[in-house]
């Protein structure tokens, strides 16, 4: 196994940058990632993609080997990782703005015995010939850049004709816990505040019209909407509020919050497992289209 990085000069404009400052209207937020770039957030990202694996990454997924591929904010390699375990013979570079996440994703795609070139790079600026793969992949990306149209335009630069993207989001305000108490909802509330500050809160439904301004065809909308219960519930609880957890910092200096109130809802919403009846669901796109 062998994974690279290659670092390219290109403008300071792009990062990966949850419930960040969106100063720049060409690109994405220059600002920290508010999860950080610490081992147990990167970790937490593999777990991440992980938990995707099977219900979202593979499913409804068809990459032929020898596909060129390009995911775009690979971080940590975790998708990447996932991509070249389950569709073996793609051959799959990664693109990120931020030197921490590709050094740690290098020896993550080597413990996971799968190969990648890794780039640091712009998504704006892409250091890449026109044409030069047949699908692009990005993921839990979008909702963090300033002008996802121009990043999709970008990466539809990079593809051949009849190339095509996969593009997944999820939509914040589409979240719901039942039976629900008001901490959960002061709980979602800033979480759909904290994007919608700092990015997009409703990426996910967005999506299919930003491929389409982006001039990609054929969109599939590829809806999703999850509602877990019983056994699937308590994964899914403790995912969802590991996730809002690691940035219960940043949403608890959001205007209005309180963090205690936050807190009683990461409670309950772990607690929500004990509930008879008991759901949690939300709404994500999984987008294609071809150029």
């Amino acid at each position: 196994m062998n994974s690279s990085v290659t670092r390219e000069s290109s403008p300071p404009r792009a990062a990966l940058g949850l419930l960040s400052p969106r100063p720049y209207p060409d690109g994405v937020s220059s600002a920290g990632y508010v999860h950080g770039y610490g081992t147990p957030e990167q970790e937490r990202l593999v777990e991440q993609a992980e938990h995707w694996r099977h219900r979202l990454i593979r499913d409804g997924t068809h990459l032929a080997p020898g596909t060129r591929l390009l995911e775009v904010g690979c971080g940590v390699g975790a998708v990447l990782a996932v991509l070249g375990q389950e569709f073996p013979g793609v051959s799959l570079v990664g693109v990120d703005i931020e030197p921490k996440q590709l050094d740690f994703a290098r020896g993550h795609l080597e413990r996971a015995g799968v190969e990648a070139k890794l780039v640091e790079a712009d998504a704006l600026a892409l250091p890449f010939a026109d044409e030069s793969f047949e699908h692009v992949w990005m993921m839990w990306f979008l909702e963090h850049v300033a002008d996802p149209v121009a990043v999709l335009r970008e990466a539809g630069r990079v593809l051949v004709p009849g190339g095509a993207i996969t593009a997944i989001e999820v939509d914040y305000s589409t979240c719901r816990a039942g039976p629900s108490t008001p901490a959960i909802e002061a709980l979602i509330r800033a979480m759909v505040a904290g994007m919608a500050a700092s990015g997009w809160s409703d990426a996910g439904t967005r999506l299919p019209g930003w491929l389409r301004e982006a001039g990609f065809r054929d969109v599939d909308e590829g809806e999703r909407p999850y509602w877990w219960q019983n056994d699937d519930l308590a994964v899914q609880a403790s995912y969802a509020s590991d996730v809002l957890e690691s940035a219960l910092d940043a949403l608890g200096q959001l205007p209005g919050t309180d963090e205690a109130e936050l807190r009683a809802g990461l409670r309950d919403l772990r607690a929500l497992v004990d509930q008879p009846g008991a759901g949690l669901g939300w709404v994500v796109h999984k987008s294609t289209a071809v150029r």
